[in-house]
């Protein structure tokens, strides 16, 4: 009985890990295109590029850690933090195929780590306590 509820409860977190990671890639890909507008438009200069590029891997670590903050897991920080690595991720592994190339960089390892903090501490802040 407690192995069924057990995986019944794992389900539900690991399925909204995914749509918390899948929520901040959207957000990364509509912020992706509006900087690239801004860009094409010049209504940012190209010098705007690298600050536009790290605003945006932060808004994508927050919009996940949002989502699995206002949701009724029992540990939203943590699930917060990992859907944000899992939306940077996916940015990275997109990145890699289109240009061929792939290099594990110390720029790359803080990149990710600073997508956990801010994903745990966005879904920390708006945790959603739910009576047991």
């Amino acid at each position: 009985m407690a192995t069924a509820k057990r995986k019944k409860r794992t389900g539900i977190a690991w399925h909204a890990l995914l749509r918390g990671a899948a929520l901040g890639a959207g957000v990364l890909l509509l912020a992706v295109l509006l900087l690239t507008l801004f860009v094409y438009k010049e209504w940012l200069p190209e010098t705007a590029m690298p600050i536009g590029n790290t605003v945006i891997k932060i808004l994508t670590a927050l919009a996940a850690g949002v989502f699995l903050g206002l949701g009724r897991e029992k540990t939203p920080w943590y699930f917060g933090g990992i859907a944000a690595v899992l939306a940077l991720t996916v940015s990275i592994a997109l990145m890699a195929i289109y240009l061929g190339t792939f290099r594990v960089t110390w720029s790359l390892l803080a990149d990710l780590l600073m997508g956990f903090a801010i994903g745990s501490a966005a879904a920390a802040l708006l945790l959603k306590r739910q009576p047991e």
